[in-house]
């Protein structure tokens, strides 16, 4: 019986052979719980509001591997009526000041001027690029970075006047250090919409977020996730993140359709043996996931 699955994983189950089936199972999903929703929601405010000269904008904080970039690929797929376009660039590391203007360049889809290498010249063409196209909405991904570089002046400012001069609301994604970027400025905390992605707590939500992946997931018999010894389990591995939940079962899933069980069982699931984000990442990536 394939009571169980969704209607877009039934029909995956009819129409892939094993091989097409593991694939689809690992495929970026997305996982509309509530704080994800809720993101979602404020970036379509955003996007679809009026002209205004004090706009607002969204932050979207939280730790490594918890779903952050998940809402913002969301938004970009979604349909709008805006045709202002909206414009993602995600941060380079350290990035110094030549390099963040390039890459807002390169994120419109332009090559920088080969006659105008330095920073005054890049400034200028990013301010005449914003100009033209006028942008309804610019995600800057990672954009702890932006405040860490040489170039977090030119961030800085470009977000105090990007508003009233172009109309645009910038949306911030990045870890708690972010956070606490914009808590401590006063103008920019009142400018943006906050919307936290925690982590995980195992109690009811993280029950409803593994039945939505047995729905999601194209296995013809159900898998019992929410039984309390696998549910522990998925859990004390993935550490709260839901990056990694969902990578972990997708595996595991993959993992009962090569073995012909076609369910996760907490003997398959241990048999895989995970190895836990903090056993795996390195002091400066383990200090993202607090």
């Amino acid at each position: 019986m394939t009571d169980h699955l969704s209607p877009r994983a039934r029909q995956q189950l009819e129409t892939l052979d094993t091989e097409a089936r593991c694939v689809a199972m690992e495929e970026m999903r997305w996982i509309g719980y509530p704080a994800a929703a809720q993101a979602l929601t404020a970036l379509s405010k955003v996007r679809e509001r009026g002209r205004s000269i004090r706009t607002m904008g969204v932050a979207i904080c939280g730790p490594y591997r918890n779903g952050k970039t998940m809402v913002a690929d969301k938004f970009l797929r979604t349909a709008t009526v805006q045709v202002r376009p909206t414009y993602y660039f995600q941060v380079p590391t350290a990035a110094s000041r030549l390099d963040f203007l390039t890459g807002m360049i390169r994120a419109m889809g332009r090559v920088p001027d080969t006659t105008q290498r330095t920073i005054e010249g890049r400034r200028q063409q990013v301010e005449d690029l914003l100009s033209e196209y006028e942008p309804r909405v610019f995600i800057f991904d990672d954009a702890h970075h932006g405040f860490s570089g040489t170039g977090a002046k030119d961030f800085h400012t470009l977000l105090r006047v990007m508003g009233q001069r172009w109309d645009m609301s910038p949306v911030l994604i990045g870890d708690r250090s972010l956070a606490a970027v914009i808590h401590a400025d006063g103008e920019l905390s009142t400018r943006l919409v906050n919307c936290p992605l925690r982590r995980w707590e195992y109690g009811e939500d993280y029950a409803r977020l593994l039945n939505s992946l047995v729905a999601e997931l194209p296995l013809r018999r159900e898998s019992e996730l929410t039984e309390e010894p696998l549910a522990k389990a998925i859990f004390r591995v993935s550490e709260g993140l839901i990056g990694e939940i969902v990578q972990n079962v997708a595996a595991a899933a993959a993992a009962a359709v090569r073995s012909g069980d076609e369910r996760i069982t907490l003997a398959l699931f241990k048999a895989i043996d995970f190895a836990p984000p903090s056993r795996r990442f390195s002091a400066a990536e383990l200090r993202g996931l607090a």
